[in-house]
């Protein structure tokens, strides 16, 4: 048998010895985590963490819009304070001074960014 032969059992026990090593030291998240980022907000958006919560800031109720304009159709609102669920953002018109809009995760709309916080990274769509 070659001496070659042999390494791989033991390399593929070293490479699981060390994963099982580093999981345990805290170095790798475990599966469906929402690890934190260095200011200890919320991970970006992933393919485990489909979105990134957000709050309304607005004094009135906030409209959800169809596009990212506010000539597009109102599609209903969220009051202020309601927690949303963004899954990206985009650039689209301008609402006093802010481009961005965020596309809602758990239905169809868009919100325009100048009145919602985002608790976390948002991704671009």
């Amino acid at each position: 048998m070659p001496p070659f032969a042999t390494q791989k059992p033991l390399t593929t026990l070293a490479l699981t010895a060390g994963a099982a090593a580093l999981s345990l030291f805290g170095a790798v998240a475990p599966a469906g985590a929402a690890a934190a980022g260095p200011s200890g907000q919320a991970a970006p958006a992933t393919a485990r963490n489909a979105y990134v919560d957000g709050q309304v800031v607005s004094k009135l109720p906030l409209t959800i819009r169809a596009a990212a304009t506010t000539a597009s159709a109102a599609l209903g609102s969220y009051p202020p304070g309601a927690i949303v669920h963004i899954s990206c953002k985009v650039n689209g018109q301008t609402v006093d001074g802010n481009p961005r809009w965020y596309k809602l995760h758990d239905r169809t709309g868009w919100l325009a960014a100048r009145y919602v916080v985002n608790l976390g990274t948002v991704p671009w769509c």
